[in-house]
């Protein structure tokens, strides 16, 4: 019953903790000192520059013109830069467009003030990152996000240009002026700077050290440092064997939302379909863990803390991506990001054309197994040939579904879009998948049916067809065998998939989900602890229902949404809650909205001791569902409510359709009403004839399987 959609579907380096370079009065302790000239490549002192000759060195490299030192007449003054119809005033740090101070974050200001500061230059990506974004790690979406809002605020796409995978310029005349505060602070005054004067660029200081050591002095410097590279060598193999030992093996790594930074809302769907398309790629990479997108999907803002966001989702590698649509072209950007190591690891753009998403399709597949796939530690495939899609708008439509939520409403849009792409491209196999499941979803949850089940039992069958390598298909039907209580068949399926991809969450979920089913529940728990680890930060609400049969009930709550933003986590939630006697909790979730599941009504009602003809009247109205696992739930509403004889019937028709309910049904508060009932023991040994029977036909599978 309870499920959650989990389908996964040249190196540019850069440092970011980089510290600029000090002054002069820095490497001379306790001495006050004159900022240096730089002629870029040593440092210079005037003699007895420090008089002590005590010398403090930094082999840092200096950020960009965030350090630079103001020309004499400019200490004590800002500037002013004028530039098209805007102003932009360094002392007040405010930008005015056609004399109109403009509502701007500071981080495109930021940007705005290192393009000035180098008006009629091209500044590299890396260098704003590293000036604007200092000792944090972020990537290309920050910048990009930083310069569209500032594009936005100056009116003039073209005042700022991109130059395409180098950085950003200013491409309009700049002139900058000189202001500084009059008395009162409320306004400034202006001169203009020399003609032709530009920024200083940054100053590279080398010193001069005036005093001479004695000859046994330095010999003894000499000696010790050669012992001490000499260790540095014995370490830095040593750590170099394990971490080529440790690389054999590729970490888990998140793929985060990617970032529209154009202005063009209609492709706010790509931030969803295009990580999607970039897991379906590399989901056949042999021994790579990739968390389902739904655990990332939340980490969506352009100034996220990278390593934050890691921690969170236990991986130390994250793939990251922005596009902008630029004429009638469309760039993407993608990045490989080692939060441990606080660096890039691969970085690529692209550019194809906004009307062919085929061309983006192969672009992002070709890159995702090439060199992304190299940056994450990938050595090689599965055989899985991955099915391409041939048709762009059918392709368009079933990236669209991809944004859509699982409610009924958005879920009734999405089963439209697909039938439209399916119906315009009947080869592409992911399409079919996603119909698949979207039918389930209508079947289960919208009230569609036995009729929209048989339709998803089509679709996954069409997509086994077309791709019999993919497990996903597979994985659908497995499920459906399983509700339907062919438990023997859908457990020895499931143990196939584990066996084919141990490494996959998807799988070890589907047995878990089987082995509930079969009444197994010690081993459902231990496949839905695999599921936690390979796969962590997603809400398994199946493994909740584990968990809750097991009598864990805090564990089981680890696998409810925090938020309830579903209509199915609130249903998890008033499960648990009750069962712990949380009462108050529960009642104030509520009923689920969901179709025909009208017996929490009830439950509620009791929990809240209405009077018992109300209970009664809502009692007669609870429904017979198409899955027994939710039949056994509606049982134990009605024993909760003191409705004993149709609780056991509604038992008897789930275990009769092989939810085997035993042995939970000896454990379930729910039941402690009617354990005493004459009727019970009867409706127990179908249960214990149901589990014993599932484990005695399945336990040869199990042992051929090993």
């Amino acid at each position: 019953m309870w499920r959650v959609r989990t389908r996964l579907s040249d190196n540019v380096g850069r440092g970011h903790h980089r510290n600029q370079v000090p002054v002069v009065g820095d490497l001379c302790d306790n001495v006050p000192q004159r900022r240096p000239r730089n002629d870029g490549f040593s440092l210079h002192l005037a003699p007895n520059a420090c008089p002590n000759g005590i010398l403090k060195f930094s082999k840092e490299r200096p950020r960009m013109a965030s350090i630079l030192p103001n020309p004499a007449h400019e200490e004590s003054y800002g500037r002013v830069w004028q530039f098209g119809e805007c102003e932009f005033d360094e002392l007040r740090y405010e930008l005015r467009v056609r004399s109109t101070v403009v509502d701007l974050e500071g981080k495109p200001l930021e940007v705005l003030h290192q393009l000035l500061l180098n008006a009629g230059d091209t500044v590299r990506k890396d260098d704003l990152l590293e000036s604007v974004w200092p000792g944090v790690l972020v990537v290309d979406a920050s910048l990009a996000t930083a310069v569209s809002k500032l594009r936005k605020v100056l009116g003039d796409e073209e005042i700022i240009k991109t130059v395409s995978k180098v950085g950003y310029r200013i491409s309009v005349p700049v002139r900058r002026a000189i202001s500084h505060p009059t008395l009162n602070g409320t306004s400034t005054n202006r001169k203009e700077a020399p003609s032709g004067t530009k920024p200083s660029r940054p100053e590279v200081l080398a010193i001069e050290a005036t005093r001479r050591r004695g000859l046994f002095k330095r010999s003894l410097t000499r000696w010790i440092v050669a012992c001490v590279l000499l260790a540095g060598v014995a370490i830095g193999l040593a750590t170099f064997r394990r971490g080529l030992k440790a690389n054999l093996i590729p970490g888990p790594v998140a793929i985060l939302p990617f970032q529209n930074v154009s202005s063009n809302q209609s492709l706010d769907y790509l931030t969803s379909a295009l990580p999607d398309e970039v897991a379906n790629s590399l989901s056949a990479a042999r021994s790579l863990i990739v968390r389902p997108l739904a655990a990332s999907s939340r980490y969506s803002d352009p100034s996220l803390d990278l390593r934050k966001a890691a921690r969170e989702l236990n991986v130390n590698k994250l793939v990251t991506g922005h596009f902008v649509l630029a004429g009638d072209q469309l760039q993407l950007t993608m990045e490989a990001v080692d939060t441990n190591e606080n660096r890039v690891l691969w970085h690529d753009t692209v550019n194809v054309p906004a009307n062919n998403l085929l061309i983006l399709q192969a672009q992002i597949a070709a890159m995702s197994r090439g060199k992304l796939a190299a940056a994450l530690g990938v050595r090689d495939f599965t055989a899985e040939s991955a099915s391409t899609p041939a048709n762009a708008e059918a392709y368009e439509l079933y990236m669209k579904s991809l944004a859509l939520d699982w409610d009924p409403a958005p879920n009734k849009q999405g089963i439209d879009l697909l039938r439209r792409a399916v119906s315009l491209d009947p080869s592409y196999a992911p399409a079919w998948g996603a119909l698949s499941l979207r039918y389930y979803t209508g079947s289960r949850f919208a009230g569609g049916g036995p009729e929209m089940l048989r339709l998803s039992d089509t679709a996954a069958e069409r997509e086994f067809a077309l791709d019999p390598d993919s497990p996903d298909a597979v994985a659908e039907l497995t499920l459906h065998r399983a509700e339907r209580g062919e438990l023997v068949k859908a457990h020895q399926q499931a143990l196939e998939l584990v066996r084919r991809r141990p490494d996959n969450a998807n799988n070890h979920h589907v047995l878990s989900y089987v082995l509930r089913y079969g009444g197994s529940l010690d081993e459902a728990a231990h496949e839905c602890d695999v599921v936690a680890l390979l796969a962590a930060r997603i809400v398994w609400g199946s493994c909740s229902t584990t968990f809750m049969e097991v009598g864990n009930y805090k564990r089981a709550m680890d696998f409810v949404r925090k938020d309830l933003s579903s209509e199915w986590s609130k249903a998890h939630a008033v499960e648990v809650l009750l069962r712990q006697g949380r009462t108050q909790e529960a009642i104030q979730i509520g009923p689920p909205q969901i179709a025909h599941w009208d017996s929490y009504k009830m439950l509620l009602a009791c929990a809240r001791h209405e009077p018992e003809s109300q209970i009664r009247s809502l009692a007669a109205g609870v429904e017979i569902d198409d899955d027994p696992e939710v039949d056994y739930f509606f049982a134990g509403h009605l024993a909760y409510c003191g409705q004993t004889d149709a609780a056991l019937r509604m038992l008897s028709l789930a275990i009769k359709r092989n939810y085997c309910s035993y042995p939970v049904i000896d454990q379930d508060p729910f039941f402690a009403k009617v354990r005493t009932s004459p009727q019970f023991s009867d409706v127990r040994a179908l249960g214990i004839a149901c589990h014993d029977n599932f484990v005695a036909n399945r336990e040869p599978v199990a042992k051929i399987m090993k």
